[in-house]
């Protein structure tokens, strides 16, 4: 890593509920922390992608779900990258309650053609293309809430590269978009 880049890395971790405490204190930000916090500053776009998401946590309900729908109602751009399982648990119709942003719900091309097959297995949200979380963190209850995760916020550099693997996956049609009414 270049030196002038080494402050735009920061590690994040999400701590399991007993014996996390050892790890606070050490540097770090939390994973809900960052991700709520990338959809709050962002200005045009959030990409956010995981395979296994989870009804009643992430993007369904709580801090997560509230900062995705505030971005929709300012503008914001948000695409979701996930499994149709993991997508069909996300609470859409609250998510677009009020949007002035479009939303949109990716498959990997792989996966929607071949069931038994995940298609991919990144967890990220991108901001813009300056600021990217990337991580070992779902979107679920636990992923989120309970147990030991950790990743890294990436600014600058990182980031944009972050975003042109997003839109090169979109556009060579690794991923393709997902209607969750058929």
């Amino acid at each position: 890593m270049h030196p002038s880049e080494r402050d735009h890395v920061q590690l994040v971790l999400t701590l399991p509920g007993t014996g996390g405490e050892v790890l606070y204190g050490r540097r770090t930000r939390l994973t809900m922390g960052v991700l709520v916090e990338l959809f709050t500053h962002a200005s045009w776009s959030v990409v956010l992608g995981a395979p296994f998401m989870q009804w009643g946590h992430g993007l369904s309900s709580g801090p997560l779900a509230i900062a995705a729908n505030a971005a929709l109602k300012r503008g914001i751009s948000v695409d979701i990258l996930g499994t149709e399982h993991g997508l069909s648990s996300i609470n859409l119709s609250s998510l677009r309650d009020g949007a002035a942003g479009s939303l949109r719900l990716w498959v990997a091309a792989e996966a929607a053609t071949e069931s038994s097959k995940l298609g991919f297995h990144a967890k990220f949200c991108l901001a813009d293309e300056s600021d990217a979380y990337i991580g070992s963190a779902n979107f679920t209850g636990p992923g989120l809430e309970s147990q030991l995760e950790i990743g890294v916020l990436v600014s600058g550099p990182i980031a944009r590269q972050v975003r042109e693997v997003w839109e090169v996956a979109c556009s060579s049609g690794f991923v393709i978009p997902f209607d969750p009414s058929g």
